[in-house]
């Protein structure tokens, strides 16, 4: 079965992507190893909230064959161990001359509390 590759042209302002995960005690612990980090942080660090963005922008929206040009977020509360989060990532420009996508992004912990916003920027280079 052969996987569809995403069209520059078919996308639109306004397209959004969404998806929730959570990260537990054994995330943390992992990511302690990679880290060489002693001690588990007690809130999620930012580095792997930015992840969630990223595999959104690349397995999603746009999808693959997407270039993570630039991040900005701005963090609002802490992301606790445990918490489910959800991201989305929203198309809020098309530059289409320059294969260019702006999208607003959000990641929101439990009753909808904004952990952080931002925007991102990446190349469309399928």
């Amino acid at each position: 079965m052969s996987e569809q590759i995403p069209r520059f042209d078919a996308l639109a302002v306004g397209d959004r992507a969404t998806t929730t995960r959570s990260f537990s005690d054994a995330d943390m612990a992992r990511w302690c190893d990679m880290m060489s980090v002693t001690k588990a942080p007690e809130q999620v660090p930012e580095p792997l909230i930015a992840a969630l963005f990223s595999y959104l922008l690349g397995e999603q929206l746009p999808g693959h064959g997407t270039n993570y040009l630039k991040q900005e977020m701005q963090f609002e509360h802490a992301a606790c161990v445990g918490e489910e989060l959800t991201v989305e990532v929203c198309v809020s420009r098309l530059r289409r001359d320059e294969a260019l996508v702006d999208l607003d992004t959000t990641c929101t912990g439990s009753e909808g509390r904004t952990i952080c916003s931002g925007r991102a920027l990446v190349l469309f280079a399928c």
